[in-house]
């Protein structure tokens, strides 16, 4: 959700009160993206074809960006949500879009 920019910061309070609290590590935050991206693999089971959903159906500018947002999310360490949703939007901004909105109209 992230790479999509769909979600307000909120949805990572979960894992920003975890590591708060000690609960949770940086490297437990990047196991599961990892895990929930090779759960996202094998939802098709295609055992001769290997991964096949990732190979021939999944976009892969998607998985792509999917991948390389994993540091990003591990910054959760040290900013509050929203700090992290801000870092993100301005390194990713695209080229194409001239610079970075800024002062009062920027959202």
């Amino acid at each position: 959700w992230l790479v999509q920019a769909e979600a307000p910061p909120h949805q990572l309070s979960k894992f920003k009160s975890l590591l708060a609290s000690g609960g949770l590590s940086v490297a437990d935050v990047a196991f599961y993206f990892v895990h929930w991206l090779t759960d996202l693999g094998g939802a098709e089971g295609t055992p001769l074809s290997g991964a096949e959903k990732f190979v021939v159906k999944f976009p892969h500018a998607v998985l792509n960006s999917f991948i390389r947002s994993f540091p990003v999310v591990q910054q959760l360490a040290t900013l509050t949500e929203t700090e992290l949703m801000e870092r993100f939007l301005v390194e990713w901004w695209p080229d194409a879009h001239g610079p970075t909105p800024s002062g009062p109209e920027a959202v």
